[in-house]
């Protein structure tokens, strides 16, 4: 058995040399940095893809006013315009459209 071993160990049939590794390995380096910035690429495009989503949520509400015996308070509307500019705005329209009288 320890002869057999020792005539497998000293074949260099069928072994690559040196050249031939590095040739393997430039190959498959080649192949796995085109690989990586395919899926680079395809990640970046789709963060791009959540963030422009994201960004156009409408952000835009409103409240109006209330009003009652001798009081009222005024509405209040925020509008989200483009990117970056944010537009706020009073509702300062609202009156008391009922003439009541209130007890002192």
């Amino acid at each position: 058995m320890r002869m057999t071993m020792l005539a497998l160990w000293r074949d260099d049939r069928g072994a690559l040399i040196a050249t031939e590794w590095v040739f393997i390995v430039t190959i498959l380096v080649i192949g796995l940095v085109v690989g990586l910035k395919s899926v680079q690429q395809a990640v970046v495009n789709e963060l791009e893809e959540v963030a422009s989503a994201i960004g156009s949520l409408s952000q835009t509400y409103s409240f109006g006013g209330t009003s009652g015996c001798c009081s009222f308070t005024y509405g209040s509307k925020y509008t989200d315009g483009a990117a970056n500019h944010y537009e706020v705005d009073s509702c300062t329209e609202t009156t008391d459209t009922q003439t009541t009288s209130c007890a002192d």
